[in-house]
């Protein structure tokens, strides 16, 4: 049955379907018809048989005919009495009962309880949110207390809130995220000295010598370091031993720190950026100097590159999913800042803790193997060797020489030191150009890659519509009113209320459960005690009832039969007899 609630009388006819019962009735009628003229048709057998008691003749012989009935009036009366009953309640209820006590009893009690919500061993980490504009020079005030962030770049300031939050205010880690929003950046500097991106830009050059050898076969070779060094190698056996033949052999030429990176197995990481806990940003200049180099040779030979952020076990699983997405966002933003395309970059999901706890770590375990980001090379199936000069040893003229590409055993890549004086060239962002200084500063001697970007980091701050934070020799460029995700983390469920100003915006408190009551008597005291329910019920019925009466009246007339169907019937008779 229809929800007959709003619907109008024709809509309620129309679905009780009394339309359809007058119908029927009518074609009563003319299936009566029928079956009378089926009748008459029938007869005939009965007319031309002969029949014995007859003297061997027929009643049509006899002058007997048979008759046609047909309906000379018909007429049909409907009366029908439709009752549709709606009934509708709602019931709202509201009661209070307040009761009032005297005691002289002595006595004191209390009792408290919160609420927490737990997975497994842990307790859930709450979660609050802040935008951070990259301008911003406001404060966070938590519960009362004012947290002042101090730095002259963006980055700074954030990485002094975490600092002065994290371990402090019942606060278990601070993440964030940089702005992602494309600005027009162009250099009039050499592209092979100075890379512009969307979101950057990087000095590309260095005062050591690096290079990369491609090692693909376990055959004798000469590599030429250059014009004073020659190494020569032998037939090992195997490549794995050939690699670690090679490794050795310019080991002893000294001049040069090596490392030798495995071809790409499966599930298996060939390169790591490793972290400080709860941070995703470089722990040493070293480091950054490290992944500089790998991302050097990644834009050189095109390779593609697969990146996963990790995490140890210390903390929330919440926090640590959240720590270890920025940490594969940083290694990505980084490689993309010194000139890997975007596309050759594949960012897998990260799994927060995952791999930790699948090797067995203990919650809580600090360990740095998984303070990081995995960097892998799915096309590498050949070992690279990475040479880092230890001081003034040069690569030059090296040999075999495959920087244009080719396969074997050679050189793959050079990062050749260099000096440049960049001061007549300049960076133009959002239409606003800013020459390049390379003056010393800040310990970085002059023209180094490092002194470049301390300048035009200084110069970008300085303007009122753009700000800029300094990795190392990469400028990280923003507007000013491009914000930081901020993400809080708090494995407590005390009240903690956070406020923000001037440019930092809170957008979500920590979610709170919490419970407590207090009784407490002491001499003469009064208790009071209020119950209040309320109480709301709302129901809908339907009831229908169709009564009446039909009534068909008819009036028959016989007729003769037509002419041809008496022939018919003679013709029948004759054939017959015949």
């Amino acid at each position: 049955m229809a929800n007959y609630d709003g619907m109008t009388p024709g809509e309620v006819l129309a679905d009780a379907s009394v339309a359809e019962f007058i119908k029927e009735l009518g074609l009563g009628i003319a299936k009566a018809q029928k079956e009378l003229d089926d009748n008459s048709v029938r007869q005939m057998q009965a007319f031309t048989e002969v029949q014995d008691s007859l003297g061997e003749r027929s009643l049509l012989e006899l002058g007997l005919m048979p008759a046609f009935y047909h309906y000379q009036h018909a007429d049909v009366s409907v009366s029908l009495q439709l009752r549709l009953e709606v009934g509708k309640t709602d019931e709202f209820g509201f009661s209070a009962s307040a009761s009032l006590g005297d005691t002289r009893q002595q006595s004191a009690s209390s009792s408290a309880s919160e609420s927490e919500s737990e997975s497994g061993t842990r307790v859930e980490t709450r979660e609050a949110r802040l935008e951070y504009r990259a301008d911003a020079t406001g404060t966070l005030t938590v519960n009362g207390t004012q947290v002042v962030p101090a730095g002259q770049t963006p980055r700074a300031r954030l990485g002094s809130l975490r600092d002065q939050l994290v371990g402090g205010q019942g606060i278990e880690a601070l993440v964030y995220s940089p702005p992602d929003a494309a600005l027009t950046i162009t250099s009039d500097a050499p592209g092979s000295q100075v890379v512009t991106g969307a979101r950057s830009v990087a000095f590309t050059f260095t005062t050591t010598a690096n290079g990369l050898v491609a090692i693909r076969d376990d055959a004798a070779t000469d590599y030429v370091l250059n014009t004073g060094t020659t190494v020569s190698t032998s037939v090992q056996g195997d490549l794995a031993a050939y690699a670690q033949h090679v490794k050795a052999q310019v080991d002893a030429a000294g001049g040069f720190t090596t490392t030798l990176h495995p071809p790409h197995q499966a599930g298996e990481p060939q390169f790591g950026v490793y972290f400080d806990t709860g941070k995703a940003e470089f722990r040493s200049a070293d480091d950054r100097r490290s992944l500089t180099e790998l991302a050097r040779a990644f834009a050189a030979t095109g390779m593609r590159v697969r990146l996963e952020g990790m995490t140890d076990r210390q903390g929330s699983a919440q926090k640590n999913l959240a720590l270890g997405e920025a940490r594969a966002r940083f290694v990505r933003d980084f490689l993309m800042a010194n000139g890997v395309g975007a596309d050759r970059i594949e960012l897998v999901d990260s799994r927060g803790e995952g791999r930790a706890r699948d090797a067995g770590e203990d919650d809580g375990t600090p360990n740095q193997e998984w303070r990081a980001t995995s960097i892998a090379t799915p096309e590498r199936d050949y070992y690279w060797l990475s040479l880092r000069s230890q001081g003034s040893a040069l690569l030059d003229g090296v040999a075999p020489d495959l920087q244009g590409g080719g396969d074997g055993n050679g050189f793959v890549f050079l990062w050749q030191p260099a000096s440049p004086d960049l001061s007549t060239f300049s960076v133009t962002v959002e239409g606003q150009a800013f020459p390049l200084d390379g003056a010393a500063v800040a310990g970085h001697a002059a023209n180094a890659a490092e002194a470049y970007a301390h300048h035009l980091t200084a110069a970008l701050n300085a303007t009122g519509s753009l700000r800029a934070n300094r990795v190392g020799h990469v400028v990280e460029v923003m507007r000013a009113t491009d914000t930081y995700d901020v993400k809080l983390f708090s494995a407590t469920s005390a009240q903690l209320e956070l406020t923000g100003s001037q440019g930092l915006t809170v957008t979500q408190q920590f979610s709170r459960s919490r419970s407590r009551q207090v009784q407490s008597r002491e001499g003469a005291s009064t208790a009071v005690a209020i119950g209040v329910s309320v109480n709301k019920r709302e129901s809908r019925q339907f009831n229908m009832a169709v009564t009446g009466n039909s009534q068909i009246s008819a009036r028959l007339a016989s007729v003769p039969p037509p002419d041809l169907f008496v022939e018919a019937i003679h013709a029948l008779q004759r054939e017959r007899r015949s």
